[in-house]
């Protein structure tokens, strides 16, 4: 039934380093153009991700990689040599929407690993960096029109900057209706924004529900009621508060109509880490009976989601469903995630699977 699926990583890993060689190379007219096509096309990986912002992740990589590292071990003066280069490159390709949103997630990625390097919460200084970081990524995506251009990657870089923006919640709806308007067969815009809606972020429970509840019904052509769980997924990871308002049944039968639209196998791994790993029986668990109750009545359904629709193994989701449980278990190294994935998806799979557990003792 199981057998090892790595071609998506390799495809994901050839764009992601193709961004970063065209850096080193200086080739930003091919780059540029390259980010701008894919995105015109809406072309995606075979696991679903947008081609066009793998791209520009390798293209910051070798710039934010080294700040990240200064800022763990708390060198007092990080460089940021590297972000005023992609400024140079930006003057010279003014207007370039591809250049553009290179320099507008760099700013962003900046912003996130001042933030998450904060020695106490609340930090000052670290948080005023921040604020400073996602404010240049707005002064750059001001300079176009994702509407206009019909470009769902400037639509992305405007949400993913609302955390850092004053106000933001005034404008989170608009910024990812106009995404989900541009872009609404890509489940990752969906589940951002159903995360973006927790109270931590730009929302809260009842916002979160009512517009999942929204798109379920508006999204009916494309999602059948799928993008009810779409929105509620990343909420339900991060927040187990997010359970208060989600309807079970409506829930899991969302889950039945993304099937019927998505049957790959990248998809089939997804769905079943989430409720095998994420939503699954953890000590430590601080949750009242109500939320428990129906954290595992979405727990028992892997059972029948991996005997149903997994046929093979990709071992990415399960890696990123176990480390959302234990970051501290994080590590960059491409080969141990994707050993550190298939042993959790086969340990996971051997439990909930009988007849896989009777035959790996054969």
């Amino acid at each position: 039934m199981v057998r090892l699926q790595q071609q998506l990583g390799l495809e994901y890993g050839w764009y992601l380093n193709r961004g970063q060689k065209l850096v080193r190379q200086e080739e930003w007219n091919k780059l540029g153009q390259e980010i701008r096509q894919f995105d015109e096309m809406r072309a995606t990986t075979s696991g679903g991700s947008p081609i066009a912002e793998i791209l520009t992740l390798g293209a910051r990589y070798d710039v934010i990689r080294p700040l990240e590292v200064a800022l763990r071990f708390r060198e007092p003066e990080p460089s940021t040599e590297g972000i005023s280069e992609f400024h140079e490159v930006m003057r010279e390709h003014p207007n370039d929407h591809g250049v553009a949103a290179i320099l507008a997630y760099t700013h962003i990625d900046a912003g996130w690993a001042w933030y998450n390097a904060m020695p106490h919460p609340n930090h000052a200084g670290f948080l005023k960096v921040f604020q400073e970081h996602f404010a240049l990524a707005q002064e750059v995506l001001n300079n176009f029109n994702a509407r206009e251009l019909s470009s769902p990657i400037l639509a992305a870089a405007q949400c993913a900057t609302l955390p850092g923006l004053k106000n933001a919640d005034l404008r989170v709806i608009d910024d990812y209706n106009e995404l989900i308007d541009l872009d609404p067969t890509t489940p990752l815009n969906l589940r951002n924004f159903g995360r973006h809606l927790l109270p931590q972020f730009l929302g809260d429970y009842d916002i979160l529900d009512r517009q999942a509840t929204r798109l379920r019904e508006e999204m009916h052509d494309i999602w059948g009621s799928g993008a009810y769980a779409w929105m509620y997924m990343d909420a339900l990871s991060e927040d187990q508060n997010a359970f208060q308002m989600l309807d079970t049944d409506a829930f899991l039968h969302a889950i039945l109509e993304i099937f019927e639209r998505r049957p790959d196998q990248y998809t089939a791994n997804a769905i079943a880490a989430f409720l095998a790993v994420t939503l699954g029986d953890y000590s430590g668990r601080q949750e009242n009976s109500a939320v428990r109750k129906k954290r595992q009545k979405l727990n028992e359904a892997a059972e029948y989601v991996a005997e149903e629709f997994l046929r093979e193994i990709d071992p990415m989701p399960w890696y990123r469903a176990i480390i959302g449980l234990a970051p501290h278990l994080g590590i960059e190294d491409s080969e141990i995630q994707t050993k550190i994935g298939e042993e959790t998806a086969l340990r996971v799979l051997c439990r909930i699977l009988p007849e896989l557990k009777n035959a790996a003792n054969m």
